[in-house]
């Protein structure tokens, strides 16, 4: 019988970094019957573990999929290139994390594309899960392969990898594709036809069905570009939902197997920006600006942090200081004692007094941080070509608030290449950096300036859609202007990206239909995970535009008013007619010196960008009422939480008895350990930290086990603020509770008082057994006779298996030894030993071999006076 993908994980993750990424199991996994499904779905995030499951689309997402009674959605990530290979030698396809499951085997298969350095992981990832890339190799029985996120807000240079795209908002239009796939799938109906019936909901794009033509540049275009307006428009219409649902956001997440990106439960307050930055695509794609309840946002930040365990809540969207109910909601937040513990964070806050005065507020709970301003640029002139409405003195005065306040560190993102962009711009961006050091000074000594240039990419729908992309040159000229200003200076620190990895973005973001066999032959010649900066090969590219004969001039050209764009066969909402206005305002001299700046339309009039409503379909949300609160000072939050924080006099230690079986033994030492973390604070046990500048909870392990090793007994000391019910009656409900957040194969067995220190009851011995499939002759004699063998550990030392084995015995076809400890209560690895039993005597993989054999399990933890 064939080995199924559990169990070859089994004999691979030894041989991998970072195996958690790949054991799958994680709490709050959902698990239906597939069979009893009408429609199912694998939902592939084409970048790593730690990042894909940090992002709240796809929480979303796997949300409003699974709670449909006939819907079933699991999720999978791209691997790593030490995995890849593993799976490639052992014939593991891309599997999904909850049943380990094929991802061919599902109706759809599903991605989200949050950046365009991910898109030569398309083809990597189709691949590994045995699909053909390109949607015309497919066979009858593949599964529709779809595509949506941010990214696809020019979907044209993947068009060839996918069968089709959801263009837009998929809370409502995601499942709808799934039901219609998985209807039509058992009835018998052929792919085409599938197609077909996918093409006629709002919002799907499917790329067989629209012909391209060549264009300006030798561009693909679309024959028939989108006209008329979004009502009846022959394109394809973005989606977007008209409000924000309570209903809609998770709170049950996925609990991971490791740290992410972001470790955080997070809310999104708000989506959609009306700022009219004219160089900000997210800006015009998330449009209408769409607000939840924020009696609704606190309810679901407790509902989430208590299903998840989480210690940090992000407030998400992008400008939460435009959150028109921001203020009492941080008031809310505030005046509830459950957030006391609780790290508030609220990203993209504009500068402002306003804004620093709400990010000091939420500080105030858990002490300070830095503060971050996003001008964009550095230049009031180019602000006001890019309708950026920040002014120096927004600026130095939002400093002052800052470095006063305490924070000592300011953050500034902005960009270069803009545009008409000089020296005289880079010579103010410094004089800018140059005064914030000088306010900085006059508060505190220690503090910094950490500068970010980014390179300006002309994105889709947008106002400098018809810019071009800086040339190399011009580009470093203008990051050496500020890096030769303050090279090695004390209080300033200046990053700036990488020209080619930008050049990469804008030939993606910029690119046609005939840009997928360059993407497929950068896959194939290794070139994945272009999102890493330190993964771009600049080189390479270079020899693929070589080879494929193909001309990269046209990403630096301006374009003009009538240049057909790939992406034009989208209405959006915002018509193009708007955007050239915008473009014209920004880079016409005369109008900039008359015209007063764009205003943010959620305020005020409705300005015709093309979204239908007139001002109508943007929703505001009022203070909250069933959490409503008064505002405080910063200091007055301070008092407050002083006075209401919990005082414990008294310490309780515990002694926990726990298993990690099946692929949780491959779950890492610290990951482990902050599991427990996890676990306490969802069960709202609260854990002794030890004292000083970075404390600690005080859990205690008896030492480390090595990756892979299966226990059915490990002991764990832990203290407590306050103590345990350990009731016969409540003891199996608190060893459920505390067991809830761990991986599958991951269990507490029993919690009792320690009234010892653990390290003073240290076992003198630990005993292990495995099964091999053919049982060496003679190891009881050779024990007996102390004639065992010595072999090399993985570090290359002498391991002298007489020395440490105690005792051995064979039962039923299993060996079981018995090792002495060390004063720490540890052993010699296992690996080795049981490779030297069964005759490997050499350093060469032996832990990788013998665990690819065998199953290790730790049988008992003995204490011995």
């Amino acid at each position: 019988m064939a080995m199924n993908i559990f169990d070859k994980l089994g004999q691979v993750l030894p041989s991998v970094e970072s195996p958690a990424r790949y054991m799958g199991g994680e709490a709050n996994s959902i698990v239906k019957d597939p069979s009893k499904m009408v429609g199912t779905c694998a939902f592939v995030f084409p970048d790593l573990y730690e990042i894909g499951l940090s992002n709240n689309g796809l929480r979303i997402l796997y949300h409003v999929v699974n709670r449909e009674p006939d819907l079933y959605m699991e999720v999978a990530f791209a691997p790593w290139d030490d995995m890849a290979e593993q799976m490639r030698k052992h014939d593991i396809p891309l599997y999904t994390h909850a049943t380990w499951k094929p991802v061919r085997e599902f109706d759809v298969v599903g991605m989200s594309l949050q950046s365009e350095l991910n898109f030569t992981n398309v083809p990597y990832v189709l691949e590994l899960a045995g699909i053909s890339a390109f949607s015309k190799d497919r066979k009858e029985d593949d599964p529709i392969i779809l595509a949506g996120g941010p990214a696809m807000a020019n979907p044209e240079p993947v068009a060839d990898f996918f069968d089709a795209f959801n263009i837009g908002d998929g809370e409502e239009m995601f499942p709808k594709i799934v039901r219609t796939v998985g209807e039509c799938r058992r009835k018998g109906m052929r792919r085409f036809e599938i197609l077909e019936a996918i093409s006629k909901i709002d919002g799907v794009y499917v790329p067989v069905f629209r012909q391209v033509v060549e264009g300006e540049y030798k561009q693909l275009v679309p024959a028939e570009p989108a006209v008329g307006s979004y009502e009846h428009t022959n394109g394809v219409r973005r989606i977007f939902i008209p409000e924000l649902k309570k209903e809609d956001y998770p709170v049950k997440n996925l609990i991971p197997n490791m740290r992410l990106v972001h470790n955080r439960f997070s809310v999104e307050v708000m989506r959609g920006c009306a700022q009219g930055c004219r160089f900000c695509q997210a800006g015009v794609w998330y449009r209408p600006c769409r607000e939840l309840n924020p009696d609704d946002v606190i309810d679901l930040a407790k509902e989430g942090l208590k299903a998840t365990g989480e210690q940090e809540l992000g407030l998400l969207s992008l400008s939460t200081a435009d959150y028109k109910p921001i203020e009492s909601l941080t008031d809310s937040i505030i005046d509830d004692a459950f957030f006391d513990n609780v790290d508030v964070s609220l990203p993209s806050i504009r500068v402002s007094s306003f804004g620093q005065h709400l990010a000091e507020k939420v500080a105030a709970l858990k002490g300070g941080r830095s503060a971050t301003f996003a001008p964009e640029t550095g230049s009031e002139r180019i602000r006001k070509m890019i309708n950026k409405t920040i002014t120096d003195e927004d600026m130095y005065s939002a400093a002052d608030y800052a470095f006063s306040s305490g924070l000592n560190k300011i953050k500034l993102y902005t960009m270069i290449g803009f545009p008409t962009e000089d020296d005289a711009d880079m010579e103010a961006f410094c004089n800018l950096i140059e005064n914030l050091v000088k306010i900085g000074r006059k508060h505190m000594r220690g503090f910094q300036i950490s500068v970010s240039m980014g390179i300006l990419i002309p994105k889709s729908f947008t106002g400098l859609q018809w810019a071009g992309f800086m040339d190399e040159e011009t580009s470093w000229n203008h990051i050496q202007y500020v890096r030769k200003r303050f090279f090695k200076h004390p209080n300033v620190k200046v990053q700036w990206a990488d020209w080619n990895t930008s050049r990469l973005e804008a030939f993606y973001s910029r690119g046609d239909r005939s840009l997928a066999p360059m993407i497929y032959e950068a896959y194939k010649r290794g070139m994945i995970f272009e999102s890493d900066g330190h993964r771009i090969r600049a080189k390479d590219w270079e020899k693929i535009w070589e080879d494929f004969h193909y001309d990269v001039s046209w990403i630096y050209e301006t374009r003009q008013k009538d240049s057909v764009f790939p992406w034009d066969f989208m209405h959006i909402g915002v018509t193009k007619s708007f955007l050239w206005r915008e473009y014209q305002k920004g880079f016409n001299p005369e109008i900039l010196k008359t015209a007063k700046p764009v205003p943010n339309c959620k305020w005020g009039d409705c300005l015709h960008c093309g979204i239908p409503g007139s001002g109508k379909e943007v929703r505001l949300a009022n203070n909250p009422v069933r959490y409503a609160a008064p505002s405080r000072t910063p200091e007055e939050i301070k008092k407050l939480v002083a006075e209401r924080r919990p005082v414990y006099d008294q310490r309780y230690a515990y002694k926990i008895t726990f298993q990690k079986t099946g692929l949780s033994r491959f779950l890492p030492h610290q990951n482990m350990l902050s599991a427990f973390v996890r676990s306490f604070g969802k069960a709202e046990v609260p854990l002794r930290y030890s004292e000083g500048f970075s404390p600690k909870p005080r859990i205690i392990n008896m030492g480390a086990l090595p990756l892979g090793l299966e226990t059915v007994c490990e002991i764990l000391g832990v203290e407590t603020l306050k103590p345990l019910d350990l009731s016969p009656e409540n003891l199996p409900k608190l060893m459920e509770t505390l067991s809830e957040p761990f991986p599958m194969g991951m269990k507490v067995l029993n919690i009792e008082p320690l009234t010892y220190k653990l390290s003073s009851r240290c076992p003198k011995s630990m005993t292990y057994s495995f099964k091999p499939e053919v049982l060496p002759e003679g190891l009881v004699e050779k024990f007996q006779s102390k004639t065992l063998p010595i072999v090399l550990n993985h570090r290359g030392h002498e391991v002298n298996l007489n020395a440490h084995i105690l005792d051995l015995q064979i039962c039923d076809g299993r060996i079981f030894m018995r090792v002495k400890c060390n004063e720490q209560g540890g052993t010699a690895s296992p690996y080795p030993l049981f490779g030297g039993l069964m005759g490997v005597k050499t350093a060469t993989a032996t832990v990788d071999d013998v665990t690819r054999q065998y199953l290790i399990r730790k049988e008992s933890m003995e204490f011995e006076d």
